[in-house]
């Protein structure tokens, strides 16, 4: 059963605010997880090129010595 509630202008005004508020709240929250997401990435790329580097050095030593 769906119940009618009549609200004034000033009312549904707000009421579309408070959720409008709310939206913004959870897109600021997505954007923050988002940018935590790209730093990882980042820091995880930065760390494959270093263990890349590592690892090419030492293969290139053990060609040079055999």
């Amino acid at each position: 059963m769906t119940q009618k509630i009549d609200l004034s202008q000033k009312e549904e005004n707000k009421f579309f605010e408070d959720i409008l508020r709310g939206m913004d709240k959870q897109q600021e929250a997505i954007m923050k997880k988002a940018d935590s997401i790209i730093e990882n990435v980042a820091e995880f790329e930065e760390n494959i090129h270093k263990q890349f580097a590592v690892y090419s050095a030492k293969y290139i030593r053990e060609v040079k010595c055999n």
